[in-house]
């Protein structure tokens, strides 16, 4: 039996207990590492997210497997490395390849289909971009019950009723059920998580916030207004909409008794994009697009009461490619082998680290012996440790200590050959395990842009409250 209890304006179930629990995956787009209150923000409030890692475990080390929107969230759909399957840069239309081939491979599983499997009802809220060329590239046809968003990268937040491009599983949205994006997708979350039914779910929340374009309501403008730069007080305006929104369904989780068993993971599907719309990365160097660790570390919550801890720092690296091995793991499901025999070659079908031992203190060991990043004509990285090589197409290549120089502003190249070498040799040998090629290019333009990320004169520490903060220095 489910009991209707109403929270603001929401019928909300009250859900009797499940073994297994619920995984909410909210995703923001393009926010700073340094734009949560939890991370530093002087100038952006952020009371729920604060709360939520104040009574979970907040990563300081968390990372993306990519360095822009949508090849960071084909591998998090996939958890596994988007270069194994030809997704490394943002999609590209114009680029001459077969439809089929513009977007996560239809025959990829991806984390709806294994928990699908697991007994698990399945959702996705939000922004899509991981292929729409044809119709078995869609959410409803790769392990999603549910659908309400946009297929593409970004959307109006005032969206009007003959302009909007807004799906509710394959058909168009026929009318708008409240003014302002946001707003809206929480609406659907909410209703999704509060559905009658024995199983449990799984929802990614994948909100455009704060992506371009910059538009926010009157009333959360008017709370910034102490801001000076314009596109700044609309960034600060956004994130605050978005915080109270993800506040609205914590209040929902608990009201239908759902919050205790709700393992939930808020993170950003890449750095801020500072040049479009004044994110703040700092103390990191970089953004969105870079292999600076201002465009692949971002922030990392989980909250989960019944499984986690309350008020603990992560310090080791975790990557995005975790979430399906530990989300299998607390379902109680196995994953599939790791590696699989085509000829004469292994290929690797998961990449991931169960975190939950790692998370709960349980292994104290670092989860991941390197992570790596790579996108075809831009550069490559890799992580080991506090060691990171980078190699960039239009600098020389670089090695960073990340435990005493976090902002990447002094490069070791040449002092220490040994480390570089081995670094070398972990890029090389992941690189040797890819299958396959990538399916498209982006444009020549993007070369002048990733030429610059590397130039741009970055804010190293968070802005005051009053700072003219507009992103880079001039």
């Amino acid at each position: 039996m489910f009991t209707k209890v109403v929270i603001a304006g929401f019928a909300l179930s009250m859900a009797p207990a499940v073994e297994k629990p619920n995984f909410l995956i909210i995703l923001a787009d393009d926010m700073g590492y340094g734009d949560l209150g939890c991370y530093g923000s002087k100038q952006i409030e952020t009371p729920v997210l604060d709360r939520m890692a104040s009574a979970g475990v907040r990563c300081t080390d968390g990372y993306v497997a990519g360095n822009v929107c949508a090849p960071s969230r084909a591998a998090l759909l996939t958890g596994r490395y988007q270069q194994r399957f030809g997704f490394e840069h943002n999609l590209n239309r114009g680029f001459p390849t077969f439809p089929e081939r513009l977007g996560i491979p239809k025959e990829q599983k991806l984390i709806a289909n294994h928990l699908k499997d697991a007994g698990y009802r399945t959702g996705i809220v939000g922004k899509w971009h991981v292929g729409d060329s044809i119709p078995e590239m869609l959410p409803n046809a790769r392990g999603f019950d549910f659908f309400f968003g946009m297929h593409g990268g970004g959307h109006d937040y005032f969206p009007q009723p003959r302009k909007h491009k807004l799906m509710r599983n394959e058909d168009k949205a026929e009318k708008i059920r409240t003014p302002y994006l946001t707003d809206w997708f929480t609406e659907e979350a909410m209703d999704f998580m509060a559905a009658d039914g024995d199983k449990p779910w799984f929802l990614f929340l994948s909100y455009n916030t704060p992506h371009t374009p910059m538009q926010a309501k009157k009333e959360d403008l008017e709370r910034f207004a102490h801001i000076p730069d314009k596109k700044r007080r609309t960034y600060a305006a956004m994130q605050w909409c978005m915080d109270q929104n993800i506040g609205r369904i914590l209040e929902g989780l608990k009201a239908s008794d759902q919050l205790e068993n709700t393992l939930i993971v808020f993170f950003s599907d890449n750095g801020g994009s500072v040049t479009a719309s004044a994110a703040c990365n700092a103390p990191l160097r970089g953004m969105k697009g870079s292999f600076l660790e201002g465009g692949i570390r971002v922030p990392f919550i989980w909250h989960w009461p019944a499984g986690l801890p309350a008020g603990k720092e992560f310090g080791e690296p975790i990557i995005s490619l975790d979430l399906l091995p530990t989300f299998m793991a607390a379902a109680g499901a196995e994953m599939p082998p790791r590696e699989r025999k085509v000829g004469r070659k292994s290929v690797v079908e998961w990449d991931g680290q169960n975190l939950l031992p790692f998370l709960r203190g349980e292994n104290e060991e670092a989860p991941h012996e390197a992570l790596f990043w790579r996108m075809t004509l831009r550069g490559s990285a890799v992580r080991e440790g506090k060691w990171k090589l980078l190699v960039n197409v239009h600098t020389p290549p670089a090695l960073y200590d990340l435990e005493n120089d976090v902002s990447e502003v002094n490069n070791l190249y040449g002092k220490h050959p040994e480390i570089v070498e081995r670094l070398w040799g972990w890029l090389n040998k992941w690189e040797d395990t890819l299958e396959d090629t990538p399916h498209w290019l982006e444009d020549a333009y993007w070369q002048t842009y990733n030429r610059k990320l590397y130039e741009h004169d970055y804010w190293l520490t968070q802005p005051g409250r009053d700072d003219d903060y507009r992103g880079i220095k001039r």
